[in-house]
């Protein structure tokens, strides 16, 4: 299982960071993913596009700029035209992987290291915890989810409506 991100900022790549490999230990730091983004956002004259693709049980050569024998068009199309952060630390299984990248906490300190949160499972991604949607939001972002969620069905508290994304 891989987590790939991209970041595009509307076919305008930063002059400073484009030649930059961007290492990025998921749950290490949440302020270096606030610092990048406040970073980019003050770089260009308008916010980048910000696009966060997690694809469960996607392998490193499972993508065609990894693997020519693979076609993803619309990916590497993507992957081209932005940044690609895609030296992370997953869990084997999506709720671990899901709390660190939206929290920049390691599991272990979300509480959700073990298992998947089912939909009638009366638990959820601790709403005092600060996700990633919401810092966007702060910084004038507008949110959109499509996938899956696992963090937490069964309170409105843990939806992702409440947790920083203004649709899913």
């Amino acid at each position: 299982m891989a987590a790939v991100y991209r970041i595009q900022s509307s076919g305008l790549l930063l002059s400073k960071v484009q030649a930059v490999r961007f290492t990025s230990i998921i749950g290490s730091c949440r302020v270096c993913v606030v610092g990048l983004l406040l970073f980019m956002v003050q770089a260009v004259s308008c916010a980048p596009n910000i696009i966060v693709i997690v694809a469960d049980d996607l392998g490193y050569n499972d993508v065609s700029w990894h693997n020519t024998d693979m076609k993803t068009p619309n990916l590497e199309r993507l992957a081209r035209s932005g940044i690609v952060l895609e030296q992370s630390y997953v869990q084997p299984i999506c709720t671990p992987t899901r709390s660190a990248i939206m929290s920049g906490l390691y599991p272990i300190h979300t509480g959700r290291q073990h298992s998947v949160i089912q939909p009638l499972q009366p638990t959820g991604l601790l709403s005092n915890i600060s996700i990633l949607p919401e810092y966007l939001q702060d910084l004038g972002y507008k949110t959109h989810m499509v996938g899956k969620w696992h963090l937490g069905f069964c309170n409105e508290k843990y939806l992702p409506t409440r947790r920083g994304f203004s649709s899913f």
